[in-house]
């Protein structure tokens, strides 16, 4: 078998799509598959595949062995991260902030039928407050950081790294993104409530509800597969959130929204994936499932790995010689985009120019005004 067919037949196991596996794999061919899912981030998601295996077609003794210890690694930092991001809610709730927790934390304990298993990244946590307030606080503790257009870096605590969303996510098209925003705006006061409680008896924590999900987490795929890359994790926690979440999801409500957004294709393109991957069922689905758009997706995503690591063409761009190179490199790189998503391509070039002046306003014209820090509070959270 082609070692892409196994790691697709393994995830379909995992997901339950799949009893078992169409042969058995080589040693070779697992120790492929390994590297597979560690490019993908998906080690623990492909571990409740193998644990659902017949005896016969489980891996070798060491690649299992590799394996279950890769997992008990990944468990144990999933515990420390919801930790984390229950004392980061209640830090910022002292502050008058009221906040969400989403992606990562928020999706696994939600949605994973073993949420410890699934790889987080960053700690993302939604404030309420608006832009201005939010980085004159996290700036007060922590002078330098980077301002985003969507969310400024907190380095507070060190491992990971926390990321404070102004919103979850936007879109390139200036109008269609005024109504994003207003969209963020109603929502804001229902999410900033909705609680969840994590694995193991850790907490809880406030999180997305369902509906909100379905846009926030197709759009911060979007945002990944149109910027960089996007891997086979996020496709992951998407057909969870559509399987085991959304029960009660008005489907023409979510549709209309995505024509709003004009994410209707690209929700197709997801659809295609979820289908041919996962092997995911109809009846889950929020749009058509496009063909063409989605063998497009799934490039991308076995190209580049987890957020286009692997893919060298995303690192030529990083090794531009400034600014104007940079450019050039990412525009030669977004003609990919010019026949599938023709909208975004030239609403990518106008936001490039906007967001060149943005970074510089928040990043170096208003830092050269900041005098205040607050060290002990600083020291508080790195001791943490």
């Amino acid at each position: 078998m082609e070692v892409t067919g196994i790691f697709f037949e393994l995830l379909q196991v995992a997901v339950g799509t799949r009893r078992r596996l169409s042969a058995v794999p080589t040693a070779e061919e697992w120790q492929a598959v390994f590297d597979m899912a560690v490019r993908q981030a998906l080690i623990g998601v492909c571990a409740d595949g193998i644990d659902a295996l017949d005896n016969e077609q489980r891996p070798p003794r060491t690649v299992a062995m590799r394996w279950a210890m890769t997992v008990v690694q990944i468990e144990k930092i999933s515990r420390r991260q919801n930790m984390q991001a229950v004392d980061v809610q209640r830090r910022f709730s002292k502050e008058g902030f009221r906040s969400c927790i989403f992606k990562g934390v928020g999706v696994a304990a939600a949605y994973y039928p073993h949420p410890l298993r699934r790889q987080g990244g960053d700690i993302d946590i939604w404030l309420d407050g608006g832009r201005k307030r939010i980085v004159r606080y996290v700036r007060s503790l922590s002078p330098r950081e980077t301002v985003s257009y969507h969310h400024i870096d907190f380095k507070a605590v060190k491992n990971p790294v926390i990321e404070v969303h102004f919103f979850p996510t936007f879109l390139l098209n200036p109008w269609r993104n005024m109504r994003m925003m207003d969209y963020w705006k109603r929502e804001t006061p229902r999410q900033m409530i909705n609680r969840v409680e994590l694995p193991e008896g850790l907490g809880v924590i406030t999180a997305p509800t369902d509906d909100v999900n379905v846009i926030a987490l197709l759009g911060h795929i979007m945002h990944h597969f149109l910027e960089e890359g996007v891997g086979m994790r996020q496709i992951v926690d998407y057909y969870y959130l559509l399987t085991r979440g959304c029960r009660e999801l008005d489907r023409e409500a979510t549709k209309r929204l995505l024509r709003d957004f004009h994410m209707t294709k690209f929700a197709g393109a997801v659809m295609y994936v979820l289908r041919e991957v996962l092997g995911m069922d109809g009846r889950f689905m929020i749009a058509e499932p496009d063909a063409k758009a989605g063998r497009m997706l799934l490039d991308n995503i076995m190209k580049g790995g987890n957020f286009g690591k692997y893919n060298e063409d995303i690192k030529t761009i990083h090794q531009a010689d400034g600014p104007l190179d940079r450019f050039v490199r990412r525009e030669r790189y977004n003609m990919r985009l010019l026949r599938n998503y023709t909208e975004e391509y030239f609403s990518e070039i106008a936001y490039r120019v906007f967001y060149f002046f943005y970074r510089k306003y928040w990043n170096e014209w208003r830092l050269r005004n900041i005098k205040t820090t607050r060290p002990e509070e600083m020291n508080n959270y790195e001791k943490d």
